[in-house]
């Protein structure tokens, strides 16, 4: 009777675990200045010049992660970069890892990372991975800063457009 008992209780311990992971798919999410946790309600990814695009948008505000090639790897993004991060704030203000910053702001460049992990054989295929970026506004005044984020199962269905 202990045995049954015990496996119920992890049975349903599982199940639980199951629960949680499904209601996170698919997701765009990321830490936001180290304070809050911002998280996407629509997303989606694309293959467009060779690379991919994968986008995040949350209350107007828009995160965009693009890639020189469309295979799985680590893309260092800033500076002289192909690889980009992109985020736009509800006001329209664009922050870009190609931005670099006012001195008298920060003396360290806009720099980050996209990693992607893994694309998956589904229809539509899906992408997967992790990232983090500081980027700054054209004028190099203002910055913006994610880290821990991660892009989990986000659909390549096409008809994203780049950002500029």
């Amino acid at each position: 009777m202990r045995k049954i008992i015990y496996f119920l209780i992890i049975g349903f311990a599982f199940q639980n675990c199951s629960d949680n992971v499904e209601f996170n798919s698919p997701a765009v999410q990321a830490s936001k200045n180290g304070t809050t946790i911002w998280k996407a309600n629509f997303l989606a990814a694309d293959i467009d010049n060779g690379g991919f695009v994968v986008e995040g948008r949350n209350a107007g505000e828009r995160i965009q992660l693009i890639t020189s090639n469309d295979t799985r790897g680590t893309f260092k993004v800033g500076g002289d970069s192909d690889n980009v991060a992109i985020y736009v704030d509800s006001n329209g203000t664009v922050y870009s890892t190609k931005n670099t910053p006012d001195p008298s702001l920060s003396v360290y460049p806009a720099t980050g990372e996209i990693i992607v992990d893994d694309i998956d054989g589904d229809n539509p295929m899906n992408v997967f991975g992790t990232f983090w970026f500081y980027a700054y506004t054209s004028d190099g005044l203002s910055a913006v800063n994610f880290n821990e984020g991660v892009f989990y199962k986000v659909p390549l269905v096409g008809g994203l457009e780049q950002i500029d």
